[in-house]
């Protein structure tokens, strides 16, 4: 049986399998983890054929699994993993605190795996329409886990995304619809296949094309975060629970990005990467400077890091648009390096929660006495977003710089190193106020978590130091042939 069927079925297999499993928490538990284990291993074996040098398709070419897939592919089954593991942990202090049932519980761990092959399809999907379709029932199927408790703010959160990134996403349809219009009749195969549109990408219609971009842009840029529609963000991050918004964050908003990249690349040999690349950088650099001075006034620790993740998705177009094959490298590298910082970031908020019973930073404080451990990953995922050297993000965004500075791009560099300087000072301020400063308001858990309840975060701290300090031969060969790919040499 083909390896890209069965990762679109199994997950959903395993959601089917948590729906009818009767209510009993440490079954549910137990079979959540050893089937999101399963699930990631599958998912990392077709990644691994990649990496071998495999070509991996199905249906005629309808699925595919190419080295750009494989890089997200690989953050869904490494960063989906660690964060589902830790989902137990969470809904079980949820639990005992009684703010959710056993059966909310249940269906959370069984939507966890919809969300998961959604997010698959998207990857996989060579159709583009259905790769938008796929994309779009992404937000179905994560709406229900931000909004899982069914309280009033919750409810208001989940209605605003859905609305928001739907509309959003109807512009990438049309973007869809008008890019298969152009290309029909003008390419080699079937024009709906990214594959086929990418190969013939100088024999569509350099103004069409232009046009597909700005609407692509507009459509996977709502979904990904990008400014100025990035609205729905901070409000979901805020009221969902803390795996909900490591998965958001961590996985959801770069398959978004990959199907922007999937458009860039088209685009690029088409209509000339001067054009993409421009439009990349003002998209780019009004995310960063937008959300850096949100990010200035936050004191809500989970809206803090969901400015975060709108300011790293502005890092990343901003790579597109410095471009050439080091912008790209590195615009591809921050996708990963995000992806274990921001899992790690969101997942801290759920233990410092629980210690202080607030997410306001104003009244924590000596969480370095009360939690250490947690201080630290706190730290670390901190120390990462803003780009401490040792850590995985300081890579992408020093060659980001390296990249501007061989283009003689200097003005974008300055403006850059603004956006960047910003957001480390605020973060910082606030991350001292909450684990050195003195305790305003009262700690609901005077002390720290288990061990087993910290492995994943431990181990999404490992990731982000060892992809700071160390070189993955294959996972630098999918970001090499993916940047080929993009530049078509």
């Amino acid at each position: 049986m083909n390896i890209l069927f069965l990762i679109l079925t199994l997950p959903f297999v395993c959601g089917v399998i948590m729906f009818v499993m009767p209510l009993k928490f440490k079954l549910l538990q137990n079979l959540h983890i050893l089937l999101s284990i399963a699930v990631s291993a599958l998912l990392l074996s077709a990644v691994g054929k990649v990496v071998e040098g495999a070509e991996l398709s199905a249906f005629h070419n309808f699925i595919f699994l190419d080295s750009l897939g494989a890089i997200f592919l690989s953050l869904i089954a490494i960063t989906g993993l660690l964060v589902n593991i830790y989902a137990t942990t969470y809904m079980k202090w949820e639990l005992e605190e009684g703010h959710i049932t056993l059966r909310e519980v249940k269906n959370y761990f069984a939507l966890s795996f919809i969300f998961t092959a959604t997010m698959s399809l998207s990857v996989v999907c060579n159709n583009i329409a259905f790769m938008w379709a796929a994309i779009e029932a992404t937000t179905l199927a994560s709406v229900f886990l931000v909004a899982v408790k069914k309280d009033k703010s919750s409810t208001e959160s989940g209605y605003k995304y859905i609305v928001l990134c739907s509309i959003g996403l109807a512009f990438a349809l049309y973007a869809t619809i008008l890019l298969y219009s152009a290309a029909n009749g003008k390419v080699e195969g079937e024009a709906m296949l990214y594959t086929n549109l990418l190969a013939n990408a100088a024999s569509i219609d350099t103004m069409a094309l232009k046009l597909v971009f700005i609407f692509a842009l507009i459509g996977f840029g709502t979904k990904a975060g990008l400014a100025p529609t990035h609205t729905w963000l901070p409000d979901v991050h805020a009221e969902g629970p803390a795996p909900t918004s490591a998965l958001l964050s961590g996985v959801l908003l770069k398959c978004a990005m990959l199907g922007l990249i999937r458009y860039y690349a088209i685009v690029a040999n088409g209509a000339g990467f001067d054009f993409v690349q421009n439009v990349m950088i003002i998209s780019g650099t009004l995310t960063l400077f937008i959300s850096s001075f949100f990010l200035i006034r936050q004191h809500n620790v989970k809206r803090m890091f969901a400015y975060h993740s709108i300011a790293h998705m502005g890092v990343i177009a901003f790579g597109l648009g410095v471009g050439g094959a080091i912008g790209l490298f590195a615009a591809l590298f921050h996708c990963a390096a995000h992806s274990f910082t921001k899992a790690l970031a969101f997942c801290s908020t759920g233990n410092i929660a629980r210690i202080y019973g607030t997410k306001d930073m104003t009244k924590m404080g000596g969480m370095i006495h009360i939690a250490p451990l947690t201080a630290v990953l706190f730290g670390i995922a901190i120390c990462s977003l803003v780009g401490v050297p040792g850590f995985a993000i300081f890579v992408s965004e020093f060659l980001i710089f390296k990249a501007a500075a061989i283009d003689g791009s200097y003005l974008l560099m300055g403006l850059f190193a603004v956006a960047l300087a910003i957001i480390f000072i605020a973060d910082f301020s606030h991350f001292f106020l909450a684990t050195f400063g003195k305790v305003e308001g009262k700690v609901e858990h005077n002390s720290e978590m288990k061990l087993g309840e910290n492995f994943p975060l431990i181990a999404l701290a490992i990731l982000i130091v060892a992809f700071g300090v160390w070189q993955f031969d294959s996972f630098t060969l999918l970001l090499d042939e993916s940047v080929k790919t993009i530049m078509k040499q």
